[in-house]
């Protein structure tokens, strides 16, 4: 069997590649896909290995999806299976706790995501007093 199982992983961030990066005969099937800004997360690991010029050694090839992102929206679009706008504010609110779900990293605003399961109603945490509701969510790419 040339695969191991893993428990997922936390989620990162893809950044641009860089330019040893494209060069690479496997850039398609390694970074290619991975859309910079977005989140996602490894799932799986392969016993295959290939040399990497980046790290200037061996890399397992690793399965990605798109991780989940936490964001809050407002009460009325917190429907699980809908797809909406996802409306980033900037409130200046400095010590919020919810900061990193109010702009959650790996989305921009604008972004559509679908609603895959609706969390806790915040509005009487949020320092801001909006009307906002906990998703867990997963961004659409546009088609």
């Amino acid at each position: 069997q040339d695969e191991s199982p893993v428990t997922p992983t936390n989620p990162f961030v893809a950044s641009a590649p860089p330019e040893v990066c494209r060069k690479c005969k496997l850039f398609l099937v390694c970074m290619g896909r991975l859309k910079p800004g977005r989140a996602y997360m490894v799932i799986e690991l392969k016993e295959k290995e290939h040399y990497c010029p980046l790290y200037e050694g061996k890399v397992r090839v690793a399965k990605v999806v798109q991780a989940p992102i936490e964001a809050l929206v407002k009460p009325q679009f917190a429907v699980e299976g809908a797809t909406v706008t996802i409306s980033i504010e900037e409130c200046g609110e400095k010590a919020c706790s919810l900061a990193m779900v109010c702009r959650p990293e790996g989305v921009r605003n604008g972004d559509k995501i679908r609603i895959e399961k609706v969390g806790e109603d915040v509005s009487k945490v949020v320092p801001c007093s909006k009307r906002l509701k906990r998703v867990t969510a997963l961004v659409v790419e546009p088609s």
